[in-house]
């Protein structure tokens, strides 16, 4: 079985597409004394489902 080549490209700074959406904070949520959540703007649904899960033992 033949392996395929794997060829690294790399761009110069100028050729880099400039984040159109960036991460912007969204939650910030305090659950105890030292401790602090936070969910950013492009979090996927089923990552903040198991957090919201995580964090709230009633959440269904």
């Amino acid at each position: 079985m033949d392996k395929p080549d794997i060829v690294r490209i790399k761009l110069d700074e100028e050729h880099r597409r400039p984040d159109l959406n960036p991460s912007t904070k969204a939650l910030q949520i305090k659950i105890g004394s030292n401790k602090t959540v936070v969910v950013y703007n492009h979090i996927q649904g089923y990552i903040l489902d198991a957090l919201m899960k995580a964090v709230f033992n009633d959440a269904h």
